[in-house]
């Protein structure tokens, strides 16, 4: 598919205008590879930087690390449910355009198995697609007419993760992950030549499994180390294709299969190191290092080159109280901060991005335990170097991350 990269620069042919999706991205650098890593987290993680590597899950999930899930209390069961909404404010040099995106972004439980072990759920995002290329002008091959296309991109995979922990001593926990991604990219494209319209309708679906691992080690009270690794992958490609052509009113099928044979697609090895720190009464740190190797995949891209990506994470809590007498004591306040690399070069430029985040913890329980999550997000990708284009986003999350006990016997006198 030569033709996106000069889409991209067409891109801004249409006048600026204001598009609202049911995805969870409108990025138009989900154009490339299985879409944009997902913005979609769990509980308080949002407002930290994406972060938790070293975090336990006493009261929230955190899905960042399945030795995590060695920490939750007996007998304890913990439910979250999340929505994002992604306000994306694209440009190059001289055009700009507004997206809007919307959606349920995941669903997450977790519970204890037995004093020293707990088990996890969930079912998030894994990638998003979701651009719109509008109004695109190219000269039919040996003529000098004209024919003008829309191109629309939507869908994205979804990771149903299994995580279970186990605290092997008394301040070491190690945990086991397992992944299946699972889902569909579907790209239309609307042509209009003459008098004939012509649609064109391709949806790659990929699936597969992915396991991984890690451990959290806690030196003392003040400070925690963890360390995940993600074992790499092939997902299994696979595609459904459809033309339909429209003359007088009258379509007719040009095409019709289905299970044709792609490329599957390479994930690589991903390793991760965090650091969690309690330094003053109330006040939690959390530093996070990722570095996924792509390079080692031989993934191909006809756009870009596929090239090793790191990614830094820093987030801060500040909660009065444990267990405070007064609601405000309860209140958790976050910020964090998150910088990504990229692993896709084009030309010369390699799409990175950064964001900065601030949240807020509401308790809805009388523990404090049960929390409301809002936080917000503001970022950039990519830049207006080349013929790359420049992407703010600023997000919206909110979860409800609830906790309670279950199987606990009622006692009567």
């Amino acid at each position: 598919m030569n033709k996106h990269l000069s889409i991209l620069l067409i891109f801004w042919s249409t006048h600026c205008m204001f598009a609202q999706t049911n995805n969870l991205t409108g990025s138009p650098y989900s154009l490339f590879g299985l879409g944009v890593q997902s913005n979609s987290n769990i509980g308080k993680n949002n407002a930290l930087g994406r972060g938790g590597i070293a975090l336990e899950s006493n009261h929230l999930i955190n899905i960042y690390n399945p030795a995590s899930f060695a920490s939750i209390p007996k007998q304890s069961f913990l439910l979250d449910i999340g929505f994002l909404g992604e306000l994306n404010e694209v440009s190059n040099s001289s055009k700009d355009e507004l997206r809007l995106a919307a959606n349920f972004s995941n669903l997450a439980f977790a519970f204890s198995v037995s004093d020293r072990s707990g088990l996890g759920i969930s079912i998030i995002p894994f990638t998003d697609v979701g651009y719109s290329l509008v109004g695109i002008r190219s000269n039919i091959e040996g003529s000098q007419n004209e024919f003008v296309s829309n191109i629309t991109g939507s869908g994205g995979l979804s990771d149903l993760k299994l995580n279970y922990g186990y605290q092997l001593f008394d301040n070491f926990r190690i945990g086991l992950t397992t992944s299946y991604l699972f889902g569909s990219i579907k790209e239309t494209e609307n042509v209009v030549i003459g008098e004939a319209f012509l649609n064109i309708t391709e949806e790659n679906f990929y699936n597969g499994f992915r396991f991984g691992f890690g451990f959290q080690y806690d030196i003392n009270d003040t400070y925690t180390i963890g360390f995940t690794t993600d074992l790499p992958t092939s997902l299994n490609g696979s595609q459904d294709r459809f033309v339909t052509k429209t003359l007088d009113f009258v379509a007719t099928d040009e095409e019709s299969e289905k299970g044709l044979d792609i490329s599957n697609f390479k994930l690589p090895l991903e390793i991760g190191f965090g650091v969690r720190a309690k330094p003053m009464n109330g006040l939690t740190l959390n530093i996070d290092y990722k570095r996924n190797l792509w390079s080692t995949t031989d993934q191909k891209d006809e756009i870009g080159k596929f090239v090793d990506q790191s990614i830094i994470s820093l987030g801060a809590q500040y909660r009065a109280r444990e267990r405070g007498l007064k609601y405000w004591q309860n209140v958790e306040f976050r910020a964090g901060i998150n910088y990504d690399s990229g692993y896709l070069k084009v030309n010369t430029e390699v799409i990175d991005n950064y964001s900065f985040s601030a949240g807020i913890g509401f308790p809805i329980s009388r523990s404090g335990n049960s929390m409301l999550n809002i936080s917000f997000t503001s970022g950039q990708r990519g830049s207006v170097e080349g013929i790359l284009i420049e992407e703010k986003f600023n997000l919206i999350n909110i979860n409800l991350s609830l906790k309670d006990i279950w199987f606990k016997k009622i006692k009567f006198n």
